[in-house]
This record gives structure tokens, C-alpha cells and sequence, in this order.
């Protein structure tokens, strides 16, 4: 009897179990309503079919890489950017860029730094031969100021270079002798030196023009000094041998690029026989061959750099002969 019934049962599910199947089969799928693309009457002008052909034309620009100028808002919609404002512009057409790097303005007035740092000491120290290296390095580094306060492009301490350029041509020019005084201004220089270097803006408040009259900025005799003292111990022996080259290649190229600069300066209107052709002759031959051993680091070519060492050894020797000073 009870297996009767379970058998029964087992009919009936299995009867329905059928039945469910079938109607699933039977029933409809549901049906998505998705919204129709849009239909255009006639093309859209507001797009381009082809951007690149359609869009661009004309020459491709040359400056690409340059970076925007930075802009400044006025306070009021006006509807274009305004220049964000300068300091020192530099002097148009000065052409230091082409001689001398940023890099190498500001290495030089840190190497500077280091050299005063060491020359004005003490009293007696700079009255006994201190104040005559002071002098080579304040003109120096006067010259450098005064190249940085010219320069066309960026460069660090730019914007107080004219007033530093003056502040050290001052201090130059009065160190031909080693007085308590003019000790005092040297060691005013130095800590000056420090502070611009650190950060500080000790010229704060101190305008000067950025064009230099260079006749006031140094003299030929401290910058001749300078050129004797990187020239035979330094750059002329790293001139002259291939390993050497490769190994001081950057100091090279600095050294070389303040030649060049001070070749130029050496020519300018107001400094000593730059009215003379000869003089100036020999100036250019100077800063040419300086710009050539520049060019040669730059590509490594230790020959294309000993040839032009050679030339600066024959301009310093035929300077020397008839203008030394």
C-alpha cells in the first residue's frame, strides 16, 4: 500500500515538473525598448569629418617647445591674460647669451665667493698681499654682475645685479691699497656675498641701471690677472692632455665661457685701448677661440680643443708684449 502511494506521488511530480518545463518554453521574451539614434537631415558644421586635415592648417609652428608666458589676473575679466610683471628686462641686443651660460654666471660668482672668503680675513693678512687679490676678485666679479644685469633671459640675482655690479666695482677699484677702510668695505662685501648667495637680498631697496658704463665697472689690469691665474695652472695643462680633458670637461667649459666673456668685455667702449684696432683684434681673438673650446666640450672633441688652446696662448702672448698693464 505505501509503495503504491509513492509511486503516485513520484507520477505527479514528475508531471509537474514537465508540465513547468513546457510552459517556460511557451513564454515570451520580455522586450527592451532602447531610444533610436538620431537621424540628421544634413551634416553637423560644428565637427570636423577629419580634424587633422580639415582642422590644422598652415605651417606647423617652430616653438612648440617654448613654455607659455606666465599670466597674471587683473581684478577683472577683460578677456585676455595679462603679462605677469618683470624686474630687469636685461639689455637689448647685449649677446652675452651666445657667450656664457646662466649656469656658468652663477658657478662663477659662487667660485668668486669662495676665493673672497679666503682673502679677506684679517686686518694685517689683507694689508699685507690680501687686498691685491681682492681687488682681481671684486673686479671679477663686478664684470660678472654687470654681464648678469645685461643678460637677455633668465639668470639668478638678475634682478639686483645692477646694484651689485656697483657696490663691487666700488670695493675693486678702491682696493689698490690695503687699508683699515677699505678692509671694512671688502668684509661688507663679503658678508653681502653671503647673503645673496644664501638667499637674502642685501641690495634690497638699491636701483642701478642694467646697462653697465664698463669703463667704471673694472679694470683690464685685475681681469689680465684673472685670465694668468685659470690659464697656466688650470685650464692650459687640461688643454693639453686627452685624459685630462675628459676628466674636467665641465670646469673646462666654464673657464672657457667666462674667457669669451671676458674677451668681449675687454673690447667694450670705455675700457683701456678699446679704441684701437689692433687691441681689439686680439680681444676677439681671445673670446673666438675661448667660444671655440666651449663648443668643443660640448661635443667632446679634445683636438678641436687643443687647437684652440693654442690660439688663446698666442693671444695672451702677443697681448702681453704690447699692451700689458
Amino acid at each position: 500500500m505505501a509503495r503504491t502511494m509513492l509511486v503516485r506521488t513520484a507520477y505527479v511530480l514528475l508531471a509537474l515538473a514537465v508540465t513547468t518545463f513546457a510552459w517556460a518554453q511557451t513564454k515570451q521574451p520580455k522586450v527592451v525598448r532602447r531610444a533610436q539614434p538620431p537621424k540628421f537631415d544634413k551634416p553637423d558644421s560644428t565637427y570636423f569629418a577629419d580634424a587633422f586635415k580639415e582642422g590644422l592648417t598652415g605651417e606647423r609652428p617652430g616653438n612648440l617647445g617654448v613654455a607659455a608666458a606666465a599670466v597674471v589676473s587683473t581684478g577683472g575679466n577683460t578677456g585676455s591674460p595679462t603679462a605677469a610683471p618683470a624686474g630687469n628686462t636685461g639689455v637689448a641686443g647685449s649677446g652675452w647669451a651666445a657667450l656664457v651660460s646662466p649656469a656658468t654666471l652663477e658657478d662663477a660668482v659662487k667660485t668668486l665667493k669662495l676665493q673672497i672668503d679666503t682673502g679677506v680675513t684679517t686686518p694685517s693678512e689683507f694689508a699685507g698681499k690680501g687686498y691685491k687679490a681682492a681687488r682681481r676678485d671684486f673686479s671679477v666679479m663686478a664684470m660678472t654682475f654687470a654681464i648678469i644685469g645685461e643678460y637677455e633671459g633668465d639668470v639668478r640675482w638678475k634682478k639686483d645685479a645692477p646694484a651689485a655690479r656697483d657696490a663691487f666695482a666700488q670695493t675693486a677699484a678702491n682696493a689698490k691699497v690695503g687699508t683699515q677702510g677699505v678692509y671694512n668695505e671688502a668684509k661688507k662685501r663679503k658678508e653681502e656675498l653671503q647673503d645673496l648667495i644664501g638667499g637674502a637680498n642685501p641690495f634690497e631697496g638699491k636701483s642701478a641701471e642694467p646697462k653697465a658704463t664698463w669703463g667704471s665697472v673694472c679694470n683690464r689690469s685685475p681681469l689680465m690677472q684673472h685670465l694668468e691665474n685659470v690659464w697656466e695652472p688650470k685650464l692650459k695643462p687640461a688643454l693639453s692632455d686627452k685624459g685630462q680633458f675628459a676628466a674636467n670637461i665641465d670646469k673646462i667649459l666654464l673657464d672657457a665661457e667666462l674667457f669669451a666673456a671676458i674677451g668681449a668685455v675687454l673690447a667694450k667702449e670705455g675700457m683701456e685701448d678699446a679704441d684701437t684696432s689692433e687691441y681689439t683684434a686680439l680681444c676677439d681673438k681671445l673670446k673666438n677661440a675661448s667660444t671655440e673650446i666651449v663648443e668643443a666640450c660640448k661635443t667632446k672633441d679634445f683636438d678641436r680643443a687643443s687647437k684652440a688652446s693654442i690660439e688663446i696662448g698666442k693671444s695672451c702672448v702677443e697681448c702681453h708684449e704690447n699692451y700689458r698693464s
